[in-house]
């Protein structure tokens, strides 16, 4: 049996991960976050998956939200899609709990070395609300 030493790594690292809170227009896509800075990963590398730990407000009995979360690559100002992820959470207890959320990819997608990554939301109230503990699941190639 062959073994190898890939594994899998998350980013930001040894943070919270990044909030991004949507606009107050539904689906109307929110300005973009930077995740990963240009020179963070130096080496050609997949993402694999999507995280992100909970929303505010937190949800409430019997409602379903939902969003799309899309992750962009290049400059500020300058980004250009390269991953469109649809969400939604329906809440079945009155505690307000709201569990992480774990996305993989069907298939990882290659990113440059010393590429910028951001994020942006939209969701589907009118009200704004606020993804939090956002992070990209990757493999170096």
């Amino acid at each position: 049996m062959a073994t190898t030493t890939n594994k899998y790594m998350s980013h930001p690292q040894a943070t919270v991960g990044i909030s991004r809170a949507s606009t107050t227009s539904a689906w109307a896509f929110s300005a973009y976050t930077e995740v990963v800075a240009a020179s963070a990963i130096t080496s050609t590398f997949y993402i694999a998956g999507l995280t992100w730990a909970w929303h505010t407000p937190l949800a409430v009995v019997d409602t379903t939200y939902q969003w799309i979360i899309e992750l962009a690559t290049g400059a500020a100002s300058s980004e250009v899609l390269i991953i469109q992820v649809p969400a939604n959470v329906r809440n079945d207890t009155a505690v307000g709990f709201v569990p992480s959320n774990f996305v993989t990819f069907p298939e990882p997608k290659e990113v440059a070395a010393n590429t910028r990554i951001s994020v942006r939301v939209a969701y589907s109230g009118t009200a704004s609300n606020t993804l939090t503990g956002i992070k990209i699941l990757y493999q170096i190639a």
